[in-house]
Formats: structure tokens, C-alpha cells, sequence
């Protein structure tokens, strides 16, 4: 099967761009498609502030409830500082823009930068923790860890690329499915606490050490704990950044999807961290808090734990769509604004950014296969971007208020600025905590991606100056006109070229370097027996080079010619029916197109280069 059908038996027949509405996402989907990352946080964001505050014993674990309510605040005024950005930028892009827009174009890379890393992270984070549950069940599988994280890379990315709309509805069951079991545990266990059928307990901790009851009470402990539980803010951003692929209105829509996330999210996240608290459920090396807290409350036996568990699994490793959803749309602004490949803005043959989609796969592929999918070595790696991310837009939109003084403007400027300074204090504790723990390397590549994107910038801009038709005058038609066919033979690919060459002008030279003596006999023969009407020029090559010798010559013809002449190298090239036969020939015109490409031309010389190919029946 040839390589384009297995592409179209993959990711479906192309779609008019007319249709370019109808894939877009209702809310149902729209939903699944960009809360999976955020909702998934809340299966571990309560075990991450248990590994801090368990370390100062049951003093420590007075603390965990309020850290707990206050990432719930905090997750309250990002919300709503991102319900004000998709309002006020309907067009997509988040924080991109809202920085790009408000603070100058620094930040704004800086944000995109950001949330460039963050997204891949979450491909990373969330197949290599879904990967985890899974072996956890089956320890069998665990050798093969990182095979699974890749296929399960290679399986999301083409989901994505069959279009927005069927993404959508694949993923929508796993979230969906989800949102009910875990959450009806939740609310489960809330109904039996409320009514008196499920006893208090305390955890099974050892006395904290002395002086563990001012330790639990130091702000650097619990801005620890915050920091750690603020992981439950992973994936918020997302609708601001993919507000385009809602239907219209695309605001309403993507609000109403904000809210709605942001409520089940917390709900979740605060429930969960209560019931761990009043179950008394510390984190364990073989088991999660997850776990912990449906065996005590369903049984380990029954069907519905092992249901928390596969849901738990399931929408760990659909989290990373999130990222897919997010991802490209993010990119095609960057490209549009020219800070990346242009490539990365063009809509493929099913109406998505399918080279973004395609770069987030192998970046998270290359990811999992460099940290070997432990979800331990990522974890370091995480939510800087994200509180970056979060404090440059909402400082953003900060100035945005400030300029435009639309109606209310005192109480979103409030809003934002709050969510600015709280986010920035969080970001900065985790980036001080887990710095020497591999956070350093996020540091670093967000770097190096604006240092990038301001290259590209740089080049784009150079482009245009130079190809730009200001103050150019209407060229001069040329002169002079020679053609140039280099050979290494005398066969039917070659009489084709030079049938080509004489239809273009009647200046028409042949070219042949000198290897082997012997040959170049045979092949002057040939020569004059099938085309006697054009010259041939034997250059000698002493080091048996044979594209310095025609670079040389052409130089030659181009003194000779003037700035009013131009010449054409005709490259005869016989193509194999087989791309495996390529490997079998020497690819001597390969080698020299290569070498007339980048050449370094001086001022006012041409050179025209044509491909004629012959192609071979077996």
C-alpha cells in the first residue's frame, strides 16, 4: 500500500474549507476536548500537597485544608481573570496575545514560550502517569513503558488529526465517563460523611520531630504545600488559548465550557482533599491517595474500584489532548505574527493545523523516550510555564482595563492584578523549590524558544526587505542566454536533457569531468555518434572531484557572459521506480544542485537551474 492511502486509511479523505464551520466544537465536546488536563489534576494535586505537609506529622496536616481552599481561591480569580481575556480576545491566543498586546512583544513571547513547553509537558506528564496506573495494574508491562507512552503518542495525534469535531467525540467518553465515576465517588463519600455513616480518622503517621509543630506552621512550609497542590491549575488556560475552535458565538461557548470546568474541577479537587483528610489517607509508595480513598469507600474487591481506577487512568493519559486542542492553535498565531515557520499556520487537508499537531507529538515522543516515562523526572519540569503563563496574561489584562476603562473596569483590574501578584508568588516558590530537581531545564528552554522565535523574526523580516519591490525599476530583459548539461554518461536520460536544453536556446554546451581516461574516450565517442551538434568540454579533475571542476567552468562562462547574460544548468536525473534503488546510485546530480543552491553568488551573475528527470518503467 502506497504511503498517501495508508495516510488517508489513517486520517480520512480532505475536507472543503467551507466546511471549516461545521467542524468546529459545540460545548458538549468542546468540554471534553479542553477540560481532560484540568480535571485529571485533581487525581494527584491533593497527593502532591500530602508529600509536603505529611512531613511535619499531624501538625502538618492541620494546614492541608486551608492550603486547599486557598488553590480553590486562586483557581476562582484565574478563572475569572481568563473569562474577562476570552471576552475581551475572542480570536484565541491567551496569554500570547493578552501579553503581546498589553506589555510589548517580549512578554508576549516570553508567555508563548511558556505555554509552548507547558503543552508538551502535558503530553509528557499525562501518558507517562496514565502509563504508570496502567503497569501498576499490570506489572508485566512495565518494561515496556516507554513503547507504550510512544503508541499511545502516535494514537492521540492521529485521533487529532482526523479533524476537531472526531477528536472530540472519541475523547468525549473517557472524559465524560470520568467526570461521572470519579466524581460520584466524590459526592459518594461527601453523602456519607454528611450523614454520619463514615467515621473520622487519623492518619497513620510517625510523632513529627522536634520542633515539627513551628515547622508546620513556617510560611515556607505551606507556601510549599501550595505550591505543590497548585498543580490543580494545570490546564485552565486552555479554552482562552482555543477559543477559535468553538462554534459560534465562540465567547459564549468558550465561557460557558471555562465555567463549567472550573466548577467540576473544583468541586472534585476539594472534595477529594477532604475525604483524604477525614479518611486519614497519608501517600504510599505502591499506592495513590486515588486508590486509597475509593477502597476505603467502595471496597478494593468491588467493580466500581477498579472502575475509579481505569477512569483515574483513562483520563490521565486523555489529558494530554488537552495540549493537542490548545497546541496548534497557539502556534498558528505565533506563525502568523512570524515569530514561527509560517508552515505552522496553514490548516491541513482536515481543516486543523496538522504540522502543529504533528510537532507536539515527536516533541513529546522525544520526551518520553528521554526521561524513559517517568512521570517522577517530568514532574520538576511542570507548571513553571503554566504560573508564567498565568501572571503575564492576567498582568496584561491588568493594562488592558487600564486603557480601555470599559463598564466595571475597577473590579476586573482588581481581579487581575490580585491573580497577577498570587500567581507570580506561587510561580516563583515553585521555580525556587524544585530549581535543582530539573526545573532549571524548563528555565532554560523557554529561553532558548524566544531567543529562537526571535531569529525567525529576524529572517522573515530580512526576507521581505530583500524581496520588498520598493524603489525597484523594471529589470532589464537579458542578453545572453547559455545553457549548461552536465554528464557523466551517454544514455536516454541524457538525449532527453539535452532535447530539453536545445528547445530553450541554441547556446546549448555539454559538460563532462574527467575521471578515468578510458572513459572519457568511450563516452567522446558516443557523444559525437548521437549528438554531434552539440559541443562537449572535458574538464580534467587531478583530485577526482566532479562538482569543483563545473562550479569552476560556470564561474568562467559567468565572466565571460557579463551582468546582461544568464545561464541555465540542465541536470539530467534518471529517477528508480523504487525509493530503495536511489541507495544503489551515486546521486552526482543530487550533489551538485546541492552545491548550485548555496552557493555564495556574486553580484549581478544568474544561474537557472532545471531538473529533467527520466523515469525508469521497473
Amino acid at each position: 500500500m502506497k504511503a498517501a492511502a495508508v495516510w488517508r486509511t489513517l486520517v480520512g479523505d480532505p475536507l472543503e474549507t467551507q466546511r471549516l464551520s461545521q467542524e468546529r466544537l459545540t460545548k458538549t465536546k468542546g468540554l471534553a476536548v479542553f477540560s481532560s488536563d484540568a480535571l485529571s489534576s485533581s487525581t494527584y494535586a491533593t497527593e502532591e500537597i500530602l508529600h509536603v505537609v505529611v512531613i511535619a506529622g499531624i501538625a502538618g496536616l492541620s494546614v492541608m485544608m486551608p492550603v486547599a481552599a486557598s488553590i480553590v481561591i486562586l483557581l476562582m480569580i484565574v478563572t475569572l481573570s481568563y473569562y474577562q481575556t476570552i471576552r475581551a480576545y475572542p480570536a484565541g491566543g491567551g496569554a500570547y496575545i493578552v501579553s503581546r498586546d498589553n506589555l510589548g512583544v517580549m512578554p508576549g513571547l516570553i508567555a508563548a514560550a511558556a505555554l509552548l513547553v507547558d503543552y508538551v509537558l502535558t503530553v509528557a506528564v499525562s501518558i507517562s502517569a496514565g502509563v504508570a496506573a496502567i503497569t501498576s495494574a499490570v506489572p508485566e508491562l512495565f518494561p515496556h513503558r516507554v513503547d507504550l507512552a510512544v503508541a499511545f503518542v502516535v494514537l492521540i495525534s492521529i485521533a487529532n488529526l482526523r479533524g476537531v469535531r472526531e477528536s472530540g467525540a472519541v475523547f468525549a467518553i473517557p472524559s465524560y465517563a470520568f467526570i461521572t465515576i470519579f466524581g460520584g465517588m466524590v459526592l459518594w463519600g461527601l453523602l456519607r460523611i454528611a450523614t454520619g455513616q463514615l467515621p473520622h480518622a487519623e492518619p497513620q503517621v510517625h510523632a513529627p520531630v522536634h520542633g515539627s509543630e513551628f515547622q508546620a506552621a513556617t510560611l515556607f512550609l505551606i507556601f510549599r504545600a501550595f505550591a505543590s497542590g497548585a498543580a490543580a491549575l494545570t490546564g485552565v488556560e486552555a479554552v482562552s488559548n482555543g477559543t477559535p475552535a468553538f462554534r459560534p458565538p465562540e465567547s459564549r461557548n468558550a465561557t460557558t465550557v471555562l465555567l463549567i470546568m472550573v466548577g467540576i474541577l473544583g468541586v472534585m479537587f476539594l472534595g477529594t482533599s477532604f475525604l483524604a483528610r477525614w479518611l486519614g489517607v497519608v501517600p504510599l509508595e505502591t499506592e495513590t491517595v486515588v486508590s486509597q480513598i475509593s477502597r476505603t469507600l467502595i471496597g478494593g474487591e468491588s467493580w466500581m474500584y477498579f472502575g475509579v481506577q481505569a477512569a483515574t487512568a483513562l483520563i490521565l493519559i486523555v489529558a494530554a489532548n488537552t495540549a493537542y486542542a490548545a497546541f496548534p492553535f497557539l502556534t498558528s498565531m505565533i506563525a502568523r505574527d512570524r515569530y514561527l515557520p509560517r508552515q505552522l499556520s496553514n490548516l491541513g487537508d482536515r481543516l486543523v493545523f496538522s504540522n502543529g499537531i504533528l510537532v507536539l507529538g515527536l516533541a513529546g515522543a522525544i520526551l518520553l523516550i528521554g526521561f524513559n516515562a517517568r512521570t517522577h523526572s517530568l514532574i520538576p519540569l511542570y507548571m513553571i510555564g503554566v504560573f508564567l503563563s498565568f501572571t503575564l496574561s492576567q498582568a496584561g489584562m491588568v493594562r488592558h482595563g487600564l486603557r480601555e476603562r470599559a463598564r466595571g473596569w475597577q473590579v476586573q483590574v482588581a481581579i487581575s492584578g490580585f491573580g497577577a501578584a498570587c500567581t507570580a508568588v506561587v510561580g516563583a516558590v515553585v521555580a525556587v523549590v524544585k530549581f535543582a530537581d530539573g526545573a532549571w531545564i524548563t528555565v532554560f528552554a523557554i529561553a532558548g524558544i524566544v531567543l529562537v522565535m526571535r531569529a525567525i523574526k529576524r529572517h522573515y523580516a530580512d526576507v521581505a526587505r530583500q524581496l520588498s519591490l520598493e524603489n525597484m525599476k523594471t529589470p532589464e530583459p537579458f542578453w545572453y542566454h547559455k545553457v549548461v548539461v552536465p554528464i557523466n554518461d551517454v544514455h536516454r536520460g541524457i538525449l532527453e536533457a539535452v532535447r530539453y536544453a536545445k528547445s530553450v536556446t541554441g547556446d546549448v554546451t555539454a559538460v563532462y569531468v574527467e575521471i578515468d581516461q578510458a572513459r572519457r574516450e568511450d563516452i567522446e565517442q558516443k557523444w559525437e555518434q548521437w549528438v554531434p551538434d552539440v559541443p562537449l568540454v572535458v574538464l580534467p579533475s587531478p583530485y577526482r572531484s566532479i562538482v569543483r571542476p563545473i562550479l569552476l567552468y560556470l564561474d568562467h562562462i559567468h565572466r565571460e557572459s557579463g551582468p546582461r547574460g544568464v545561464i541555465t544548468v540542465v541536470l539530467p536525473e534518471f529517477v528508480p521506480r523504487k525509493w530503495w534503488h536511489h541507495l544503489l546510485h551515486n546521486q552526482s546530480a543530487l550533489m551538485l544542485k546541492f552545491a548550485l543552491l548555496f552557493r555564495v553568488r556574486r553580484s549581478g551573475r544568474y544561474k537557472v537551474l532545471a531538473d529533467v528527470p527520466y523515469y525508469l518503467s521497473r
